[in-house]
């Protein structure tokens, strides 16, 4: 934080009208705190806004329509101000838990949601929506982050659960521009339930945007993982839930905003005929939706569409790697807080849990992709362990150094009370939670982790690119360039005697092959190519490392040293 973002304590006052109580939490848009009103004694929350903002003089333009949106479902706003140059807004205090930790905690018991209490979770957010939209905004963040809930137990014998269900921060991306908000989302959690047009700084985003979010919950709710590049219908995943949910996910999620539904009330209504026994197709009145009600002969034609893509090898293949998936993480469910609290004390350190993850080559990746050291999708649960959030010396803006043989990179991370990390780690940290092929997802993108495929060597013997300069290219686990740069020593033997594992990178070798999270590639150890690097890992339970400042810098060998991975 900067000087002007500095934590409120208890007992500071807000533009001398709000006695700050507690904090609340922190989010990529700011910090949220319990309060009081001076003037009525009520208690309030009160979220200053970090960072750029749209300033307090065209804030003002923004407040009425923020108070109009009215409905039970929205947090209602009760004040804006500006406070240490810093925009702030006040709502009304909601005794709740996020909606995100409530699915944490369905994840961790392993329960799912059923229908009836994910319909009636999505159409509180619709409700909501509906609402926003009513009153000129687009609320572009709609995710669990941001979705309250209050739970409680009425009944004989409180056998029943009730829930209380509220949209909170609406108005926050018209405060700080849409552009804004997008960069202060792009490495966070809440970014998947982003629609893809939000992902361009001159897309404010559409009522659409906000139905695509909705989509996504809704589909997290009924499956228990957020929906990927190829996903499995719902009914794929639960057999017992009726058809519509599966016409109601796709338009919802359509790639296009103009395949969406065209409003919050639309969605709402085909969501409610999930509890009939109406078979008739959605009622979205696009193109695509008219194409299955417009006679005999197409809805043929559809489902012969269907019978062939059902059985296409290709198709077939995706989806029993998304059913294998989504199983795995099910069991695997991930503990953030946890992860946050093992992170401290290792600076620029990712700590990843113990669990079960999907290791080797999925079976819809191309075997023109993948290497003879690769083993074909296999589940192999690891050991909870750290790893550099860069490559060495493990710090943003750094140029990675090269040519660093493996012994060298084994000493060096020694010197600093760290390991290198085994190729299994290495891909695990690579996957992340939802296992993707590459580091950032399941498709190549040749932006995504630069577009230099073997020129990102400078005269210094160091690679020319800055670690974590590439926000895009980090994994899940939020570990950066495993998908990009050089390719990186690991403590793993290799099938070769006496050559040990390479793993990522792009120099030297056909990207789209060699920035995949299960690609391995054999090396003799007293390699020191202009290709290669490092980063290092810790056990579960080690202490913190060793500062920096006490390790000697890396050797750099001349580029004559070994020849160049093949």
């Amino acid at each position: 934080m900067t000087e002007t973002q500095q934590q409120l304590r208890q007992g500071d006052v807000v533009a001398k009208k709000y006695e700050i109580d507690a904090v609340v939490g922190h989010g990529p848009i700011g910090t949220t705190y319990t309060a009081r009103s001076l003037a009525s004694a009520r208690k309030v929350a009160v979220k200053v806004i970090h960072g750029a903002s749209i300033g307090m003089a065209s804030a003002q333009g923004v407040v009425g329509r923020i108070q109009a949106a009215r409905a039970d479902a929205l947090v209602p706003v009760l004040d804006i101000g500006e406070h240490n140059g810093q925009i702030f807004v006040v709502s009304e205090l909601f005794e709740g838990d996020s909606l995100r930790r409530l699915m944490d905690s369905y994840a961790g018991e392993r329960k799912s949601f059923t229908l009836q209490e994910a319909c009636q979770i999505i159409v509180r957010v619709l409700e909501a929506v509906e609402a926003a939209h009513a009153a000129g905004l687009v609320h572009r963040h709609v995710a669990p982050s941001n979705i309250l809930v209050q739970s409680r137990v009425v009944g004989p014998g409180a056998g029943k659960m009730v829930r209380t269900i509220k949209l909170n921060s609406l108005g926050f991306s018209e405060l700080i521009g849409p552009s804004t908000l997008e960069e202060k989302l792009t490495d966070g959690i809440d970014r998947k339930y982003m629609a893809p047009e939000l992902s361009s700084p001159s897309t404010g985003g559409t009522i659409q945007s906000d139905i695509y979010s909705a989509g996504v919950i809704f589909y997290e709710l009924l499956c228990g993982q957020t929906p990927m590049s190829t996903y499995l219908s719902p009914t794929q995943i639960r057999e017992e839930l009726p058809k519509h949910v599966d016409g109601i996910v796709d338009i919802a999620l359509a790639g296009q905003a103009e395949d969406r539904y065209p409003s919050a009330r639309d969605m709402i209504n085909d969501i409610q005929r999930a509890f009939t026994d109406d078979d008739r197709p959605v009622s979205k009145t696009s193109t695509r939706t008219i194409a299955m009600v417009v006679g005999g002969s197409v809805l043929a034609l559809l489902a012969m569409g269907s019978f062939l893509a059902l059985n296409d090898p290709a198709k077939k293949a995706a989806r029993a790697d998304q059913a294998q998936r989504a199983r795995v993480i099910r069991e695997n469910p991930v503990d953030a807080a946890l992860q946050k609290t093992k992170a401290e004390g290792h600076t620029n350190m990712v700590f990843i849990p113990e669990g079960t993850f999907i290791r080797g080559r999925m079976r819809s990746e191309s075997p023109a992709l993948v290497q003879a050291t690769e083993p074909e999708a296999q589940e192999e649960k690891v050991p909870g362990f750290y790893i550099d959030m860069f490559e060495w010396p493990n710090e943003l803006g750094a140029n990675p150094p090269i040519r660093v043989k493996h012994d060298d990179a084994a000493a060096l991370c020694s010197s600093r009370g760290k390991r290198l990390c085994s190729a299994v780690e290495w891909e695990r940290a690579c996957k992340g939670p939802e296992m993707n092929i590459y580091g950032y997802g399941d498709a190549y993108v040749t932006e995504t982790c630069g577009a230099k495929p073997g020129g990102d060597v400078n005269n210094d013997g160091a690679l020319d690119r800055a670690s974590g300069s590439l926000a895009s290219c980090r994994s899940g686990w939020g570990v950066h360039d495993m998908s990009g740069g050089a390719y990186e020593w690991t403590s793993t033997a290799g099938r070769t005697a006496n050559f040990l594992l390479l793993k990522g990178g792009k120099l030297n070798h056909a990207p789209e092959s060699a920035t995949r999270c299960a690609f391995a590639l054999e090396q003799n150890p007293t390699n020191a190519d202009a290709s290669i690097s490092f980063r290092c890992c810790m056990d579960d339970g080690a202490p913190p490392p060793v500062s920096p400042g006490n390790a000697p810098p890396a050797p750099v060998a001349p580029p004559a040293d070994g020849p160049a991975p093949q």
